[in-house]
């Protein structure tokens, strides 16, 4: 059986005077006679037509690429004249709600971690949320007359713990306001000198530390507790020296 050439009936010379649309449909009539011949062919003598015309013309043979359907399917939805309607696919639903004005999506802001709140003040703060110390105080006495009744070990062991946070949370928001108490009156008695036309001095974090605990000592001193606290800070400081001392190896006999 001799293999069907598609060249000899798709080519066509160059002196062929037809018009477009008569060779569209030679070139279709051309095609659908080639798929129905290449349905009978046997695989091994498709695969040497294959290779005799190439892989592209073979499979725009095989899959039918000429179709008018395939093209229609690329042809770009552009309006052919101003004063015509855009035609649009009708297999693309159009949505029900059609955005007409877009809006600017609404974020979530929490205002209090705004830039437009304002920055954070300590001592506000502490003014408009000073009831809580009351209530604090009294959460504490509480605790307190419980830990003096329960007979329960682990009741009484959370009782404690409890009691020593709340301590440990009060001296830390008193060294706090401490603090800033001295970096106010620093702060006073900078501006008081720049008035008097003296060149303004930033204190380092050193120095600031310094003077934070001269007024530590100072306060401590007038309650009378500064001998017990440098005991403590003798204790803890001689606990770290011995950590970082070097341990003695035992020698093996």
């Amino acid at each position: 059986m001799d293999v069907y050439d598609p060249n000899d009936s798709i080519s066509k010379s160059p002196d062929d005077d037809t018009s477009p649309d008569n060779s569209d449909e030679e070139e279709e009539g051309q095609i659908s006679r080639l798929k129905e011949e290449l349905s009978e062919v046997p695989f091994c003598e498709l695969e040497e037509l294959k290779h005799r015309v190439g892989s592209k013309r073979y499979n725009e043979a095989i899959h039918g690429l000429f179709d008018k359907k395939g093209t229609n399917a690329t042809k770009s939805l552009k309006r052919e004249n101003k004063n015509r309607p855009r035609e649009l696919s009708s297999k693309k639903p159009v949505p029900r709600l059609r955005q007409v004005i877009p809006v600017k999506k609404r974020m979530a802001r929490d205002p209090r971690f705004d830039e437009l709140s304002g920055s954070f003040n300590q001592e506000m703060f502490d003014k408009a949320y000073s009831f809580l110390d009351d209530v604090k105080a009294n959460e504490k006495k509480q605790l307190q007359k419980e830990m003096q009744k329960t007979k329960h070990p682990e009741r009484k062991h959370q009782l404690e713990s409890l009691l020593k946070r709340m301590d440990q949370q009060e001296a830390t928001k008193k060294a706090a306001a401490q603090k800033r108490e001295v970096e106010r009156k620093r702060k006073t008695a900078e501006l008081e000198l720049v008035k008097q036309g003296k060149t303004p001095y930033y204190l380092k974090k050193s120095d600031k530390k310094k003077l934070e605990l001269a007024e530590k000592f100072k306060k401590l001193k007038s309650s009378g507790k500064l001998q017990q606290y440098l005991k403590k800070k003798g204790k803890k400081n001689t606990s770290k020296e011995r950590k970082k001392m070097p341990h003695r190896r035992v020698m093996e006999a």
